[in-house]
Formats: structure tokens, sequence, C-alpha cells
């Protein structure tokens, strides 16, 4: 067994495989995700949507935000909880109230939450439609968004709908690190299966646009279920799902974008903590992950270097890379 198990073998044939492999759950996971295209006619969907946006220190962006809600093809209510901003976060708000924009001050957070749960927690009491849509002050929605999102709900019948969302990218930081993050979703998380009710516990949110039926929210236990719950989206969408609702995640990037994070320091923490959120918090498993995909991801880069230093790169590195 150690004569067939070498590093050749390890760096060839089996990156070679495990590649493959990759590429077969990208491609199958894109295939069972509707796609929400920024062209697409409204669909005659009436259901009462509530548009809440939890918001703290978002002066930079939260204009926009609003611009793009307060011009969606489905309108509904829209309510922004300011959550103790010491920046123009309010006032920029408060300029929306001819637009049909709601601001309600966040009170003080409680012991034992996390402040964007506790600011959710406080929106879902204010909403009144028969669907919640949390979209983070950061993201920008083409004005098809929610009614494309609307429409994947009902089509599917599901309990909770999350989107894929491009990227900002005006950072050299922004435009290297976070397209990884959408391939990493889309290569390595079997969205095939979250999408079969059986599998109670394979689900994933995406924090800044989630959609989820009232019924289905209350179920579940709402943002108080999991007060002090850093990767607050993970644990909604598992919880909606294991109340018996189906959760669905839809390719937006045509219709959603998102800042995320600024620079890289703040990539790297950010999704650090929610990797490690999403996978239970478990740092054997976390540790185990690192130590498979960081070699398997970079070896056949460092292969290809290695041989073009060379002069030779073998025909099975560049079907790698």
């Amino acid at each position: 067994m150690s004569a067939f198990i070498t590093w050749g073998f390890l760096l060839g044939p089996a990156t070679t495989a495990i590649g493959t492999l990759i590429v077969g759950m990208l491609v199958v996971n894109l295939m069972s995700m509707a796609r929400l295209r920024a062209d697409e006619p409204d669909r005659r969907v009436h259901t009462p949507v509530s548009i809440l946006v939890p918001a703290r220190d978002e002066a930079a962006g939260i204009g926009a935000c609003l611009d793009a809600l307060v011009a969606q093809h489905h309108r509904g209510e829209i309510i922004v909880v300011d959550d103790g901003s010491a920046d123009a976060t309010a006032e920029i708000v408060a300029g929306f109230a001819d637009r049909g924009v709601r601001l309600v001050t966040g009170a003080a957070l409680p012991a034992g939450w996390t402040g964007k749960n506790w600011a959710c927690d406080q929106l879902a009491r204010q909403a009144t439609g028969d669907v919640l849509c949390f979209v983070d002050a950061d993201t920008v929605l083409e004005p098809h968004a929610i009614g494309g999102a609307l429409a994947v709900l009902e089509h599917e019948r599901a309990g909770l709908v999350t989107l894929l969302l491009a990227a900002e990218r005006r950072t050299f930081a922004q435009a290297t690190l976070l397209p990884i993050v959408n391939h990493a979703l889309m290569a390595f998380f079997p969205v095939w299966l979250m999408h079969r009710q059986a599998a109670r516990r394979v689900a994933v949110g995406l924090g800044p646009f989630m959609m989820v039926r009232r019924e289905a929210y209350d179920a579940a236990g709402g943002h108080a279920g999991a007060a002090a719950d850093i990767v607050d989206d993970v644990t909604l969408a598992r919880s909606v799902k294991a109340a018996g609702y189906p959760v669905r995640l839809a390719n937006g990037t045509e219709v959603a974008r998102t800042r995320w994070y600024d620079t890289t320091g703040d990539i790297c923490r950010g999704f650090s903590k929610n990797a490690f959120g999403a996978l239970d918090s478990n740092l054997l498993v976390a540790t185990l992950t690192v130590c498979v995909l960081v070699p398997l991801l970079c070896a056949p880069f460092l292969r290809a270097l290695a041989g073009a230093w060379s002069g030779d790169v073998a025909d099975e590195v560049v079907v790698q890379v």
C-alpha cells in the first residue's frame, strides 16, 4: 500500500480525480439552482412582503441600498432598524420617509444576543407582511430581485430562499479574494442535497439576502432561537429546514450585489468566522478541512510554476489548473 500511495500518485492521478469531482459538484449545483435574471419580466406574485434592513454605521452604502429597494417592481413595506449608529445612517434613512421607508430606532442590546440577531428580531416584530425579506444595508438589488426571489419561494413551495450574490470589487483585495467565496460554495457545498428535505442539517443561508415566510420564521424560532449565534444566516436556514420547510439557494448574481468586506484583513477575518461557524465551530473538522483543501488547491499552481521554471510542465498539471 505504501508503495502505491506515493507523492507522485497524490499530486498526480489523485489530485486530478478530486479536481474532476469538484468540477462535477460545481456543475450539478448550478443545474440544481434557479437563476434570477436582471431582464426577466415580472411574475404575477402578490404575496405581501416586508423588506427589512438592519443597519449600524452604514452611512457609506445605505443610500444606494434604499434607492434600489424603493425601485423594486414588487413593492412592500420597507423598515430599517438603526442599531445605535455613530455616523449619519439614521439621517440618511430618515430622508427616505417620503418614499415609503420607515425608520425604527433600535433598543439597547440585551445580554445573550449578537447585535445583528437583535436588530433582525426587532425588524421581524415590526413587520406585517406574510414574507420577511432581510437585506443587508450594503446590498444593492436590481428592480426584479424581490419579485424573482418571491417567485422562487412560491414555485418551489419553500419556507426560505437565499441568494448567491455578486461581490463588489472596488479594491484589489475584493477583486482577488471575494470571487473565491462563490466558487468555494459551489464547488464544496452540496446545494443539490440542501434542496432535499430529508437532509435536515444540510442548509446554508447568505445574510445579505434572506427571504423567509413568516410562518416558517416563527416555527423555526426566528432570530431569538439562536440569539447568540454569530452565523445567524446559516442557523436560520437550518432551523427553518428542521421545522419542516424547504430551503432554497438561488443564483442571484445578476440581480444582487453586496460589499461583503473591504480590506484583506477584514475579508480573512470575516469569512474565517463564518466558515468556522458553518462547521458548527468544530475545531477538529475545521483543522482537517484546512489541511486538506489548502494543499489540494495550491499544489497544481505550485507545480505549474515549478514546471515553468524548469521548462517541463506535466500534462496532468495543465488539466488540474
